[in-house]
């Protein structure tokens, strides 16, 4: 289809380029009747000049009586291909070298040369083969172990073959026939088996079209294989040897559990072959059946089987060499002789003040009932008793335990926190001595106490903070005798205060005056000049005109009350300027052509602009030029500009420098200067 539609095209081409020869201008030959003859070469008046697909270079002799030149018509999309030279000649023996270019496309191409010498036109054919190629979409694929079918993908301008080398054809295999033709794309199947290999496994097609050739390259994924004949064994409680069959294709590892009443008995040679393993238990002598696993595994891998090994029981067995202990009130370990051969359940039947640590022994032998009791804090002596039994039995016996009261001085509560306004605290003291309570702070006031071996409570009164910060103070709670001494921390915190003493706010601006509140309580607000700032039910407060009014703060019940100044400025108020710099000096004349920074700061909540900046000497007719800036400055933000002094004679010190700065359509004039 494709060939028929080209030979339409060339011929189409060639009937058109015929047709226009009566319209281009030949050369002038006199009247002269021209004669052409092709000499030391093919004729290609004749035969077609034809060109492999990477090009080169062919030549034509001829001779001619009169002038000629020669044509090249318009190629397919316009692609010049071809070139000659020289292109025209006079008459005599001539050579013209025809030079074609690399054909990199999968098509045939083809172009007709006219010649013209005088009355005489002939045409050359010049055809050039298409590019031969085969290219693969994909030339790598992995696969699994388990083995799939693989769909290549092959790009081809002439008929291709593929070849599977022999030592792969055991496990590639070809699964359908490819699709044959031209600047064809053709899908081929192989089937790769499963893996029986522990190692990775490679192999390669190869695909040729031609001189050309491509190669596939399939890597398949290994895996280790282990077979057993038997992944459990359910024994009885006697001790007795057992054995395991394995056949594996790869050098395993046995790993045993952390046990010991199960070992390996002899060690075995690992391969690609059936093994034998021996291991042995000991006689079961615990009350519950025990298991445990046995590990065997790949070195190189995350390969593995289990065999789990059960073994049965006896039964229950339990005796107590001693029942009944007394310690004293400290924290301590009690350790208690228990003989049983099961994992018994033990019962604290509400003693909290006892815990169990870890016990590690098993079957019947004795082990330890590793106990830590907790200190008494309290005045009286506790008793527990703690029952240890077999949930599934009737096995148990009984434990008591009595533990001593604690003696001496005990203090419950060491940190007491009050707020501003003070007030009264109770001080809670366990004892069954002597003490006294005492404080270096004139703040705290404590009350007469009384001694018994009971708890006490005592009243201790705190001043009222007033304008001081927060503060801490301490009592001490002391025994010389008993060499004790405990301290009480009392932490006296501000709960309802503002943490600036005073806030700034521009001239019919409004701001959030905050109160640091933690009573929980509703806040009032007022001022006390309302003609400078108000102050809404929210806390916003409004600068009215400039000047100073006091903010006030009080809860709902009037008990805690806070101020705060508010500081009504004019927008020049907010603007700071510092100067700097390091120009050049003689005495106090700063020389022509010195530079002086300005660092401008807008510390207002509003944007302004700075309109212009203008020095001046401190000497008569020392006066700069107005330099217009006109540039906004955002709440907040600073800003630095340079000046140069630009007097030949100079400026003398201190120089002004007088700003203009624009705010809602007004100007504010700013001086400052630098020394």
């Amino acid at each position: 289809m494709k060939k028929n539609y080209l030979f339409k095209l060339h011929v189409a081409l060639a009937i058109c380029l015929m047709s226009q020869v009566s319209c281009m201008k030949e050369p002038s030959n006199g009247g002269l009747k021209s004669e052409v003859e092709v000499s030391g070469s093919v004729n290609y008046f004749q035969n077609s000049m034809d060109f492999d697909f990477d090009g080169g270079s062919k030549t034509m002799s001829f001779k001619s009586n009169l002038k000629w030149n020669m044509d090249i018509s318009n190629t397919q999309n316009g692609v010049q291909w071809l070139t000659i030279e020289p292109r025209q000649g006079n008459s005599g023996s001539n050579k013209v070298t025809f030079t074609a270019n690399e054909n990199t496309t999968y098509e045939d191409r083809n172009v007709v040369v006219r010649f013209l010498a005088g009355d005489t036109v002939r045409n050359i054919r010049v055809n050039q083969k298409r590019l031969e190629a085969i290219t693969l979409t994909t030339d790598k694929f992995e696969v699994p172990v388990t083995g799939q079918k693989l769909d290549i993908e092959v790009n081809h301008s002439m008929d291709f073959d593929y070849t599977i080398p022999e030592n792969y054809k055991g496990w590639i295999h070809k699964a359908t026939s490819a699709t044959r033709g031209l600047l064809e794309k053709s899908i081929v199947t192989f089937t790769i088996d499963p893996s029986e290999e522990y190692e990775k496994r490679e192999g390669k097609i190869y695909f040729t079209a031609g001189k050309e050739q491509e190669v596939v390259t399939i890597y398949q994924a290994g895996e280790g294989r282990i077979v057993l004949t038997q992944n459990e064994y359910n024994l009885t409680a006697d001790e007795q040897e057992f054995t395991v069959d394995i056949s594996s294709n790869f050098d395993f590892s046995v790993t045993m559990p952390d046990v010991e009443w199960l070992k390996e008995n002899t060690s075995q040679t690992r391969g690609m072959s059936s093994h034998t393993l021996k291991f042995k238990v000991t006689k079961n002598d615990d009350y519950k059946a025990r298991s445990a696993k046995i590990k065997i595994s790949d070195k190189n891998s995350s390969k593995y089987e289990e065999i789990v090994i059960k073994q049965e029981s006896t039964g229950a067995i339990i005796t107590l060499d001693k029942s009944e202990y007394t310690v004293n009130c400290e924290k301590q370990d009690l350790d208690i002789e228990v003989k049983s051969n099961f994992d018994y359940t033990i019962d604290f039947q509400g003693a909290n003040w006892i815990k169990q640590r870890k016990n590690t022994t098993r079957g019947i032998t004795s082990r330890l009932l590793k106990l830590t009791i907790d200190e008494n804090k309290n005045n009286e002596a506790r008793t527990a008793k703690i029952k240890l039994y077999d949930k599934n039995g009737t096995a148990s016996e009984e434990i008591t335990i009595t533990q001593g009261a604690k003696s001496g001085i005990e203090v419950p509560t060491k940190e007491f926190t009050v707020d501003e306004l003070g007030g009264t605290i109770t001080i809670k003291v366990n004892a069954n001595a002597e003490y006294k309570l005492t404080s270096n702070n004139d703040w705290i006031t404590i009350a007469a106490n009384t001694r018994a071996l009971t708890p006490h409570e005592h009243q201790v009164t705190i001043a009222a903070l007033g304008d001081a910060e927060d503060r801490d103070g301490t009592i001490t709670v002391s025994n010389e005798e008993l060499n004790y001494s405990a301290t009480i921390t009392i932490k006296q915190r501000n709960t309802f205060y503002f943490e600036n003493k005073s806030i700034d706010i521009l001239v019919g601006k409004e701001k959030a005056f905050t109160v640091k509140n933690t009573t929980k309580q509703s806040v009032e607000w007022s001022s006390n000049n309302t003609a400078i700032a108000t102050v809404g039910a929210n806390g916003f407060v409004k600068g009215i005109k400039k000047g100073t009014a006091t903010i006030m703060a009080k809860t709902a019940d009037g008990k805690h009350t806070a101020t705060c100044k508010a500081n009504v400025c004019e927008i020049t108020d907010m603007i700071s300027i510092k100067s700097g710099g390091t120009p050049t000096k003689e005495g106090d004349l700063v020389k022509s052509g010195s530079q002086i920074k300005w660092a401008i700061k807008n510390n207002s909540p509003v944007k302004v602009t700075l309109k212009s900046m203008q020095l001046q000497g401190n000497a008569s007719g020392e006066i700069g030029n107005e330099v217009y800036i006109n540039e906004d400055l955002a709440a907040g933000s600073s800003v630095y500009k340079n000046t140069t002094i630009e007097s030949s004679g100079g400026f003398h010190l201190p120089i002004t420098c007088h700003f203009v700065f624009v705010y809602e359509n007004n100007e504010y004039p700013i001086d400052a200067k630098y020394e």
